[in-house]
């Protein structure tokens, strides 16, 4: 059979479950995909929801001399997607038993179109930042970058955690469980601030609030700085500010008894959330914030802690995006 029959009778994948109810996970095997596992699976039985993981399987043969035997007939894709996912689904199994999984093979598909799809009918996404397909000096895989900037669910990528990090999901197993969220007025932002909240109740964790401003270009270094009374006054603004929008979601969120800590920092918002997520369960922005341009999908506060966090970052959209 050739590439393009094989490609042609490829098995439908099951459609996922409507509702909006279960957690679904990228899986190919790698050294992220097992880090986003495990905290995927750590996540459904937290939301008691069930787990679905994703295999996508594309066969793309490199020319070469060494494998120009291997290359002249094409896999079984479907054999070797089920086996990717009878792995998953058996670790999860031994380690998780009480969460409900379920998998499906997506065999001759792009992962990237493949986990959009099943975006559309999930709660939660979650990837590992690199798989098998990236180059090894990236810091965040193309197929993470670009579902986590096109999905219609709110999608978590678990980075590699910061050396000397204790368990497997990146965090520190140590007293005071936060939840760092970055807040500004943007509707991806409010949005951001309710997930984070609702993500505090399930863990028992606190919520850091934090508001990153910077005083206007127009004071630079070349410039006379503006006086104490007019910083004090821009701060006092930005933490009225950030009060409100805390209220505001605390109003709209089912997360009663959060403690949330408010913290205004002058500080670029990239700078200022990664410092502050150190040693943090999680580190929640929304795909865009109020500066920038609202063209974009990505905003590139959002895009730096992608990329540089230490730890699962979650990238929440507005729910028109959704």
């Amino acid at each position: 059979m050739s590439t393009l029959e094989q490609h042609e009778s490829a098995t439908r994948p099951e459609p996922p479950p409507p509702g909006r109810h279960h957690v679904v996970v990228g899986w190919d095997g790698s050294e992220g995909a097992v880090r986003a596992l495990h905290w995927a699976c750590e996540e459904a039985e937290r939301l008691g929801a069930p787990l679905r993981v994703v295999v996508c399987i594309a066969w793309h043969p490199v020319a070469s001399a060494e494998t120009a035997g291997a290359i002249l007939t094409p896999p079984d894709l479907r054999r070797l997607g089920e086996q990717l996912a009878a792995q998953a689904v058996t670790r999860v199994r031994g380690e998780h038993p009480g969460v409900q999984v379920s998998s499906v093979v997506h065999d001759w598909a792009a992962a990237v179109p493949a986990l959009l799809d099943e975006s559309g009918a999930a709660r939660l996404m979650v990837l590992g930042s690199r798989g098998h397909g990236a180059f090894a000096d990236l810091l965040l895989g193309s197929t993470s970058a670009q579902v986590a900037v096109h999905a219609r669910c709110p999608v978590v990528v678990v980075r590699p955690p910061e050396r000397g990090a204790d368990g497997p999901s990146g965090t520190t197993t140590t007293a005071g469980r936060r939840v760092v969220v970055g807040a500004d007025t943007s509707p991806a932002a409010r949005c951001a601030l309710r997930f984070a909240l609702q993500a505090a109740a399930t863990r028992g964790a606190e919520v850091t609030a934090v508001r990153a401003w910077q005083p206007p270009s127009l004071w630079g270094s070349g410039q006379i700085g503006p006086a104490l009374e007019h910083v004090e006054a821009l701060e006092q603004a930005q933490a009225e500010l950030l009060d409100e929008v805390v209220r505001e979601a605390q109003a709209a969120a089912d997360a009663e008894g959060v403690v949330v800590h408010q913290r205004v920092v002058r500080n670029h918002p990239a700078t200022a959330l990664l410092q502050a997520a150190q040693a943090a369960e999680l580190l929640v922005v929304g795909s865009r914030g109020s500066g920038g341009f609202r063209g974009l999908l990505l905003g590139s506060v959002s895009r730096a802690v992608l990329h540089h966090a230490h730890g699962p970052v979650a990238l929440v959209h507005t729910p028109l995006h959704q």
